[in-house]
């Protein structure tokens, strides 16, 4: 299944406009805006709510005397007077994933990352429901980038969140053949953990698809189908020499991120594949392991694995040893 983008009635993406209320659903017309409007409207609404409350809390903190946005940007959380408008971010994010198309993911995204520019130390999760939206935009090698952030400079003891002169989500276009020691034996959230293994079975994808026409059969085993992805455009990728010694490689990490996460929830991997009611399930408090946190990480990445082709699959072999 593969995300739509354009007009909420015929895909068009040509000289499609927004909707003026929701800003995030699109239409190639006012002829199909009207046929869809009695489906758009409560998500629409909503949404418009939600945004008008979010501006309306952040023109409230600028007209402050002491005003955050002039000494308190990356710091947020710690301010007090900033909690009612965070709150209106997570509150807008949360409405417009009722949109499911790229334009609304784009925009969760550009609310997720202000979120963490405003707040560095991340209290709200905004990164743990970052790596899904990336994935699903096909921001795969932003999606690496960000992961191996958190799990390298984001895991030390001694980074001073409260100082913004710091580098901050600084490593760019990183080669995502590397090993992955950096996210293994480590406390590393589930959803970024789950996320590093996807990531990594769509690198093995464009690796697998790039060989000789004689190799394709490995790639329709594995049931994997080409798809953009800005990762292909990695130079570590694009000038790989030795394909088949690459793809050996990577399927060795897949297996070692699956053990990392069997780990660290036994109940995601048989989920994944098999979702039946914790798709419907909602969680917000959980503790390590149980089938809370399963639910919580499921609910945040299912989707992007659904809409890479045969990444379940893939975790299906390796659920029988066969990967």
């Amino acid at each position: 299944m593969s995300l739509p983008s354009g007009c909420g009635v015929c895909d068009k993406e040509d000289g499609a406009l927004r909707c003026s209320g929701c800003k995030v659903m699109m239409y190639c017309g006012v002829e199909h805006q009207t046929a869809h409007r009695q489906e758009h409207k409560s998500a629409c609404s909503a949404i418009r709510r939600c945004r008008v409350a979010m501006e309306k809390e952040e023109q409230d903190l600028r007209d402050l005397p002491d005003n955050p946005y002039t000494w308190g940007v990356g710091k947020f959380w710690k301010i007090l007077e900033t909690r009612p408008y965070m709150g209106s971010r997570a509150a807008l994010c949360n409405t417009m994933s009722s949109v499911p198309n790229a334009e609304s993911l784009e925009a969760q995204l550009d609310l997720l990352m202000e979120n963490l520019r405003l707040s560095r130390s991340d209290n709200m999760g905004s990164r743990d429901v970052i790596p899904g939206v990336m994935i699903r935009l096909q921001q795969d090698q932003e999606c690496y980038d960000f992961l191996k952030w958190w799990a390298t400079t984001g895991q030390s003891r001694n980074y001073d969140w409260g100082n913004t002169t710091l580098p901050y989500l600084d490593i760019k276009n990183t080669n995502p053949l590397e090993p992955v020691d950096m996210f293994c034996g480590k406390l590393i959230d589930l959803p970024h953990l789950v996320s590093v293994t996807l990531v990594k079975i769509k690198v093995l994808q464009v690796i697998l698809t790039g060989m000789r026409p004689a190799d394709e059969s490995v790639a329709h085993m594995l049931g994997l189908k080409r798809k953009p992805s800005t990762i292909a455009k990695n130079p570590n990728i694009a000038n790989c020499e030795d394909r088949r010694l690459e793809s050996v490689k990577l399927k060795a990490q897949i297996r070692a991120l699956y053990e990392e996460v069997h780990k660290l929830n036994r109940h995601f991997w048989p989920a994944l594949v098999d979702p039946g009611e914790h798709l419907e399930a909602r969680t917000t408090m959980f503790s390590i392991g149980s089938v809370e946190q399963m639910r919580m990480t499921l609910n945040l990445t299912y989707e992007a694995w659904q809409e890479a082709p045969g990444a379940i699959s893939v975790i299906r072999m390796a659920i029988e040893g066969k990967l």
